[in-house]
């Protein structure tokens, strides 16, 4: 039973694990994790599967390039900078309600203040690491 799951969801799991860079490799790259995934979904029989992995790989043949890879490459990363300057913008304001709420003295205050802080430094800790990456796939791209 639970070999039959695993196969069952290994090519799923496959898919969803390459489609996350998919996005940001080169055309050669993606076109080559298709054709894995097709090999792989054939062995496994999964009919479905692979009709839908061999429309993508047409697509992918018909309209990839590696300059519209890069372009796709670089708005994510331009978005990504803009989400790290939100999210710095938001760890200054909680940083003044919190300088606020010590002001006051009022330790509930504080309290929330000091946690609404550490989430939002958490978030821009995440969204600096997105950033990273963006930037490692548009040099990646570049070569």
């Amino acid at each position: 039973m639970k070999k039959t799951l695993l196969v069952a969801l290994t090519p799923f799991a496959l898919l969803g694990a390459s489609s996350v860079f998919a996005d940001t490799v080169d055309c050669a790259t993606k076109i080559r994790a298709i054709e894995k995934q097709i090999g792989f979904a054939k062995q496994h029989g999964n009919t479905y599967q692979v009709a839908g992995l061999q429309d993508a790989l047409a697509n992918t043949k018909a309209h990839c390039t590696d300059a519209g890879q890069l372009q796709h490459a670089e708005r994510k990363a331009r978005d990504a900078e803009q989400d790290v300057q939100k999210a710095q913008s938001e760890v200054r304001e909680a940083e003044d309600k919190l300088h606020d709420a010590r002001a006051k003295g009022d330790a509930k205050k504080i309290a929330k203040a000091q946690k609404r802080l550490a989430d939002k430094q958490a978030k821009l800790h995440e969204k600096t690491e997105d950033l990273r990456s963006a930037q490692a796939d548009v040099a990646a791209l570049k070569g």
